[in-house]
């Protein structure tokens, strides 16, 4: 025997036909989800993901507190996709922005849709603006993608840009209090006896985001409250790739630095690996805190010590503002909170051997 079509499907199919064939006309209420429930003998769940078929297929539109009607034929369909942005979308460094985003986009009977951004670079401003109801935006590196973000604003098409701030485009932006992060995360290492405390960020050449920059203002605020000096100013710091392992140990013997501060959790993962290659027990006498609270950082050794952003909390914030009409050039920042790991210690004095 053939198999039975889904309830909701009998029901979206139905409205559909009365919708298509006039029986329901422009602007006319269509039965509540009760009433739907009711009349097919199905639940309201049931009865309500038709109603959301109908409105995601433009047939219908919603109006809060009052119900659904038709949708009329001489106006343009509303379109229900938001379009989620992420440089590299499967890399969980990212932090989970889609899941915020999807959850509020829902509640709005909008879908949310993700794209890496090499995909989304290939749509023309034009593409975007008639196929999605707007746009949520991670950059990469924000000064290089400033123009194509401008280039959507100049297409009328409602721009939110997450975690980084470039106060020209005058769009709005959702991120973490960055700021307060960096001085979070020193004041931490301060109370536990520190004090030649680096900040360090792999700077590869390039400008570094706005966020990273607000966590090293954090950080020298925080130092300049107890009265300490920076170990050096950001453009003078070392990379990753200029020194080898033993570099590293001698630029952190010859400035006495006994805790970092990184300007994310993926680098300090990377350089906890690299200074435990040639000193495994490095960690007894060096404090480090990272960024973020990515999955990876509960699972190193040691386990770091980390700032979390609220990342979800994020990603609901935009949906939240791409909604907004019209959209304000308003910068939203979600507080943040120290998790403290086995990375961080209190200060030891090194000992001299007689």
């Amino acid at each position: 025997m053939p198999k039975s079509e889904p309830r909701y499907l009998t029901i979206y199919n139905q409205l559909k036909n009365q919708i298509t064939s006039g029986t329901l006309t422009a602007n006319e209420q269509l039965p509540t989800e009760l009433q739907l429930a009711k009349a097919y003998n199905v639940s309201r769940i049931t009865s309500k993901r038709a109603l959301t078929e109908l409105e995601s297929q433009g047939l219908i539109y919603r109006k809060q507190g009052s119900g659904s009607f038709v949708q009329p034929t001489d106006q343009p369909k509303t379109n229900k996709q938001l379009l989620l942005v992420l440089p590299f979308p499967t890399d969980a460094g990212l932090g989970d922005y889609a899941s915020g985003v999807s959850l509020a986009a829902s509640e709005h009977h909008y879908q949310a849709v993700t794209m890496d951004s090499a995909s989304f670079f290939n749509l023309s401003a034009k593409e975007v603006h008639e196929n999605y109801a707007g746009v949520i935006y991670l950059p990469q590196d924000l000064y290089q993608e400033a123009e194509r973000i401008y280039q959507l604003k100049l297409a009328q098409v409602p721009v939110v840009i997450l975690d980084k701030t470039l106060p020209a485009l005058e769009l709005p932006v959702v991120t973490a209090d960055n700021f307060s992060g960096g001085q979070i995360a020193t004041d931490h290492l301060l109370q536990l006896g520190h004090q030649q405390i680096l900040f360090y960020a792999q700077r590869n050449n390039t400008v570094l985001p706005s966020s990273v920059y607000e966590r090293y203002f954090g950080y020298l605020t925080a130092l300049n409250q107890q009265h300490v000096t920076p170990v050096t100013a950001l453009a003078d710091l070392p990379t990753l790739n200029q020194f080898s392992t033993n570099d590293w140990l001698t630029y952190l013997a010859d400035h006495q630095i006994t805790a970092i501060v990184v300007e994310n959790d993926l680098t300090a993962i990377k350089l906890m690996n690299t200074l435990r290659k040639v000193d495994p027990k490095i960690w007894q006498r060096l404090s480090i805190v990272g960024f973020d609270n990515i999955q990876a950082a509960s699972l190193t050794y040691p386990s770091l010590t980390t700032v979390a952003q609220d990342f979800k909390g994020m990603g609901t914030k935009a949906v939240s503002l791409l909604l907004k009409t019209p959209v304000q050039p308003t910068t939203v920042r979600l507080p943040v909170q120290l998790i403290q790991r086995d990375s961080t210690q209190p200060f030891q004095p090194i000992s001299k051997e007689k």
